[in-house]
């Protein structure tokens, strides 16, 4: 089975590092009989997600009584230039690549189980639990109708065994399962990846129903919702009782005490002017003073070697947005 070779050269081939100076990173974490591994060049947000989709994904495939082990296989593309694309699989993870030569197989599992992979941007739990049901009602069919499909050019050739793609595209556009209309009831937070402790109170977020609940935990473990947003970008909280939060690329919002009636508020949206197809995490800051800077990396054109950043002052206590600091210093010379 042979798939246009524009569709999904660029991001498997860097899923193995070959392209980019900074190597993708695999993360993996277990929920049961459910392994979730996501390769990400950096600590997005999309990282957060999946665990909290592992979760959701273990329940359902208790519900169904399936105990053996599942992957969910997550590729995070770093741009919105690449086409998200979807495999089904009962294998080893095995996917083979050639640069002109033989083909080198590669496998990231011990036995052979359901390989659920998602190369995408963004994910969303009710495709993760679609594909997950329809792969777990169907195993039979897809250890036999698996092939090795065929994809790349040139120099970089790449085969991974998957049903067809075709039929899982209609997976993801069919209705709702009652499980899984009920499994989206549940609440799951963000899970602990990278800070140091655990959270015990402050700000983060929960995720219920495809939406995400901002809310304050206090001393005594009881949350005060603060909002509900339909995506979470980025999350970068500062202190107890303090947050800046993206729901786009280029829009955020601002969680913090208002010091007038003492209680956590979110501010209203701000728009960052002038966006790029920003591809690296930004670099957030609360710098004092009611300030926090938002440092924006970005190649500045196709091609180009060097990162240059753009510096954006938020100013917490006014809702205002300075939108580029160097320009604000050019223009007041």
């Amino acid at each position: 089975m042979k798939q246009p070779k524009d569709i999904l050269t660029f991001i498997l081939v860097l899923a193995t590092g070959f392209i980019f100076a900074s190597p993708q990173r695999v993360i993996t974490k277990d929920f049961g009989n459910i392994k979730v591994r996501i390769d990400s060049q950096y600590n997005f947000e999309e990282i957060y997600k999946v665990f909290i989709f592992g979760e959701l994904t273990e329940i359902l495939a208790s519900e169904i009584g399936y105990k053996e082990q599942i992957v969910l296989n997550f590729i995070h593309y770093a741009s919105d230039n690449t086409p998200s694309t979807y495999f089904i699989s009962f294998d080893r993870g095995d996917r083979a690549y050639s640069h002109g030569g033989p083909y080198i197989l590669r496998t990231f599992l011990d036995n052979e189980a359901l390989v659920i992979t998602q190369g995408a941007r963004y994910y969303d739990a009710i495709t993760t639990l679609k594909l997950t049901e329809f792969a777990i009602q169907n195993i039979s069919k897809i250890k036999s109708d698996q092939k090795q499909i065929e994809f790349g050019e040139d120099n970089h050739k790449w085969k991974i065994n998957s049903i067809d793609t075709l039929k899982i595209k209609k997976v993801i556009q069919s209705p709702l399962s009652k499980k899984i209309t009920t499994l989206m009831e549940i609440e799951v937070e963000r899970p602990k990846i990278f800070e140091n402790k655990e959270f015990i109170y402050g700000i983060s977020y929960y995720c219920k129903n495809g939406q995400f609940t901002l809310f304050e935990r206090d001393y005594n473990k009881v949350n005060i919702e603060i909002a509900t947003l339909d995506n979470i970008y980025a999350f970068y909280r500062f202190d107890n009782s303090s947050a800046l939060v993206f729901d786009t690329l280029g829009s955020f919002y601002f969680v913090g005490l208002d010091v007038y009636d003492g209680r956590t508020k979110i501010s209203n949206r701000n728009t960052i002017e002038d966006m790029l197809d920003y591809h690296i995490p930004y670099k957030v800051e609360n710098i004092g003073g009611n300030k926090i800077s938002i440092c924006i990396p970005y190649y500045p054109y196709l091609g180009a070697e060097v990162i240059e950043e753009r510096v954006l002052i938020y100013l917490t206590d006014k809702n205002r947005l300075i939108q580029d600091l160097d320009k604000l210093i050019e223009n007041n010379k």
